[in-house]
């Protein structure tokens, strides 16, 4: 993936943060954005690491979402808590924002991969052997 696709992940996440933070409850909507916008800047190495190796096929979209649910637990909400959420909607709300960072990823992968298919990975594979 080029760096403008890099940087058209970071603008869908900032979409999406914004399409979550809509569909929140009016109480927690500033709170949620900002806490979504913490956790992918604090997210923000990883994401560019698991990006490239995606695109240098390294990783897989499980191995992927495996990586991504493994932050889970360091994801904080500070914001969030301090609403005295119930437990059970501030889980809600971190499986939300690893949902989003996901399909960001995951779509900007895939368009890239139609868009610039690699000669290394098609070599090798015979026509008749992918249908």
């Amino acid at each position: 993936m080029t760096e403008l696709e890099l940087n058209l992940i970071y603008l869908q996440l900032e979409r999406e943060i914004n399409l979550l933070s809509q569909s929140t409850m009016v109480t927690y909507r500033s709170a949620i954005k900002e806490d979504a916008q913490l956790v992918i800047s604090e997210l923000k190495i990883d994401i560019d690491k698991w990006v490239s190796h995606l695109n240098e096929r390294k990783l897989t979209c499980y191995e992927l979402e495996k990586l991504l649910e493994s932050k889970r637990d360091f994801i904080k909400l500070t914001n969030i808590k301090k609403k005295d959420i119930d437990p059970e909607k501030l889980d809600a709300f971190k499986s939300d924002i690893l949902r989003l960072i996901a399909k960001s990823i995951f779509n900007t992968y895939l368009n890239s991969l139609f868009r610039n298919p690699t000669p290394s990975s098609t070599k090798g594979i015979k026509k008749e052997n992918l249908f």
